[in-house]
């Protein structure tokens, strides 16, 4: 992977073979210098840019990363990015202590709606429709307004090229007891003339459940205390329910992920240019869980018995359809425009039955149906921008953008929500050796009012040993529609209920507001490299403010679940990483963070938080086999578990992969892995691990 000035992580990079593989011709004559190609990157100023010269703390994971993971998923690979943290469970991704909902996905660069909380997404994009993928650590709402709070993930597609060219792809893999197996099946096609060019691809996922076997403990209310079922006073509760379940509790759900999109480009006249993009994802998800509170068919004061810790079972049907269209005119040689006109829509179905419905006096499994949600999210996006180069060290980029979100759900009621905002940047190469970035956005949302978002920073290289970079960033992220609306119980039987919502059935007799989050990150690196080695260091310090978390309020049999503003939060730290040539062949690459993070208001560490990252690989290039050895240490962090806030201890996870190419036949990788290799336990809540998991996967591209 790469942060500024050069790749340096934890899965193979490009920049990294080029190394190896300079690194054995030039020690043969005799030669120590190696140049490395440029690398270039849009995600951080939105203009292409080499990536030694960004203020901003950009991290890349090149097409060579994205194969040599030997992932599946989007999940897979971000497993192993530097400085990064996916959690075990999969849903929750983190930059620098912020993550789930504080990170923007984008697909080439446009937002794409789906779960509030970013669950699925590590999940459900698909590695084989990625080229590379481009990471914003820190704030930057300057250039993408809201929900870039704490990073953005830009993941952009092979895109058309002239010719003819493209591949297949087909992996299994399973534990070392055969659970959690999961295949794939993928494909892609790129082709065109100097006139019009198509990309092409398609894949399918399947994933069997990783389980493992837990007991619940059931209790009903009575006079004000829990009790098992077999001393409750109710005969039908008494006799129905058992006081424990044995049940096989799903850590990795069933799921099966189909994908298929492509873009198509015409060259209509040399300075003019149409892009048609297309996306469409179908997913289908079910697991089993215990279910903190689910209501019985046992009434009791006219209200129905609620039973604690019942085994449920989930079911997820969601589509997502995300399309765009977009006109670039090269205007004059010192001015380009590019307008887009973006759709995205997500529908999403979900409900949950209990397992053992007869027990709760229910006669059919649909007759005891919770949690029932059917939501269609609909965002239209149009967004005119424009880079004006008035000279050789000038370079201005300014943009608009009506953005209009319609959420319909059965679950809560929200009118159409719009966002409007105007961005203007200033990149001024103000000496050969000093470059600097700084700009300011005004977003105004018809929900959550105006905000302005700032950020400045420069680079300056002091010799190729030392480029020092500072930069100022700020982030704001504006309450949700589920934060505000939503009106529900959810899967673990409890009541959801946004910070507009009434409902005194449920305990909340009134509405509170809620402001948006945001934040100021302030840092400054250094980084150098030689022949055979390179380094990268940063400072950071982040304050958060109005930060918007879910509680839990009320009492007894009348509690629920809303979101307030409840703390500022500060996160300060240390990130180091770097590379060196053990041999021509052998390099050694190692990544380091530390940070505290804490709720400034309690003083607490915040929650899902490891402080510690460390990853230490090792890549070893020769003939036609590429190896690689992965170890990666998340040190202990805190969780809210079930008898309170829990503590999980840290671990360290090694992977080995591997892929080699035939000679006599080039088109051809074999490729193949094991993930945890050493049977490493996790803390189950966090989200159990699988142990040694074993996958075997070929590849053909023409």
């Amino acid at each position: 992977m790469t942060t500024p000035p050069r790749p340096s992580a934890g899965s193979p990079s490009a920049r990294v073979l080029v190394l190896l593989a300079l690194g054995s011709s030039q020690a043969a004559a005799g030669d120590t210098s190696i140049v490395l190609p440029t690398v270039y990157v849009t995600t951080a100023t939105r203009i292409e840019q080499d990536i030694t010269t960004s203020p901003a703390p950009i991290q890349l994971i090149d097409s060579v990363d994205v194969k040599a993971a030997g992932a599946t998923t989007l999940r897979g690979i971000l497993d192993l990015a530097p400085g990064l943290y996916v959690s075990p469970s999969g849903s929750n991704l983190q930059i620098r202590g912020l993550g789930g909902s504080d990170t923007l996905y984008l697909i080439d660069g446009r937002r794409i709606v789906g779960e509030f909380s970013n669950a699925f997404e590590l999940e459900r994009i698909s590695a084989s429709m990625i080229d590379r993928i481009e990471i914003v650590r820190g704030p930057a709402s300057m250039l993408y307004g809201a929900d870039a709070l704490g990073g953005v993930v830009n993941i952009i597609t092979k895109r058309p090229a002239a010719g003819l060219e493209g591949g297949g792809d087909i992996q299994y893999g399973a534990n070392d007891r055969g659970d959690g197996a999961r295949a794939m099946l993928a494909g892609d096609l790129r082709g065109g003339n100097e006139t019009l060019n198509f990309s092409f691809y398609a894949s399918h996922l399947h994933r069997d459940i990783y389980a493992e076997r837990e007991t619940a403990q059931v209790s009903v209310p009575q006079s004000g205390a829990q009790v098992a079922p077999s001393r409750h006073p109710n005969a039908r509760i008494r006799n129905g329910l058992k006081d424990s379940y044995e049940v096989d509790v799903d850590y990795r759900d069933q799921a099966d992920v189909d994908t298929i999109g492509g873009a198509l480009e015409w060259q209509v006249t040399p300075d003019v240019k149409l892009t048609l993009d297309l996306n469409a994802m179908r997913e289908e998800r079910e697991g089993t869980y215990i279910s903190s509170r689910y209501a019985t068919n046992v009434m009791a004061a006219g209200k129905a018995i609620q039973a604690a810790n019942i085994p449920a079972r989930q079911y997820d049907d969601n589509e997502r359809l995300d399309t765009a269209l977009t006109f670039d005119w090269s205007l004059f040689d010192t001015l380009d425009l590019r307008y887009r006109l973006h759709y995205s829509r997500y529908d999403k179905d979900r409900v949950v039955y209990a397992v053992h419905y007869a027990d709760l006096g229910y006669a059919t499994r649909n007759d005891s149906a919770s949690s029932r949600s059917e939501s269609t999210m609909n965002q239209w996006v149009n967004e005119l921008t424009g880079v004006w180069s008035p000279g050789e060290n000038h370079s201005v980029l300014g943009g608009l953008e009506h953005r209009d979100n319609n959420v319909e759900s059965t679950s809560f009621d929200a009118d159409t929500r719009t966002f409007d905002s105007a961005f203007l940047q200033h990149e001024w190469q103000i000496l050969p050796s000093l470059n600097a970035v700084y700009g300011a956005r005004y977003d105004d949302d018809s929900v959550g009012g105006s905000h302005l978002s700032f950020q400045a920073g420069g680079i300056w290289t002091l010799s190729p040993l030392a480029r020092l970079r500072a930069n100022f960033a700020q982030g704001y992220k504006a309450p949700d529609d589920r934060s505000l609306y939503v009106d529900q119980v959810n899967p673990q039987g409890v009541p959801m209920l946004g910070a507009e919502v009434i409902n005194p059935e449920q305990g909340k007799t009134s509405a509170h507001n809620l402001d948006p989050e945001s934040s100021d990150t302030f840092e400054i690196g250094l980084a150098g490299e030689a022949a055979a080695w390179d380094y990268g260091v940063t400072l950071f310090h982040t304050s958060v403010t109005d930060r918007i978390e879910r509680v839990r309020e009320g009492s007894g049999l009348l509690t629920y679940n809303t979101f307030r503003n409840i703390n500022e939060a500060r996160i300060q730290g240390v990130e180091t990483e770097g590379s060196v040539s053990l041999t021509p062949a052998l390099r050694a690459r190692a990544a380091f963070t530390h940070f505290s993070a804490e709720n400034l208001e309690t003083g607490d560490p915040l929650l899902n938080t490891p402080e510690t990252l460390a990853s230490l690989t090792l890549d070893y290039a020769r003939a036609n086999w590429l190896l690689h050895a992965i170890v990666s240490y998340a040190g202990e962090q805190d969780y809210s578990g079930r008898a309170g806030i829990e503590t999980a201890a840290g671990y360290t996870l090694v992977h080995l992969k591997a892929s080699y190419m035939p000679p006599t036949l080039a088109a051809v990788e074999f490729y193949g892995g094991i993930d945890n290799l050493l049977d490493e336990k996790i803390d189950p809540g966090l989200g159990s691990d699988p142990g040694p998991y074993a996958y075997l996967g070929v590849r053909y591209n023409f």
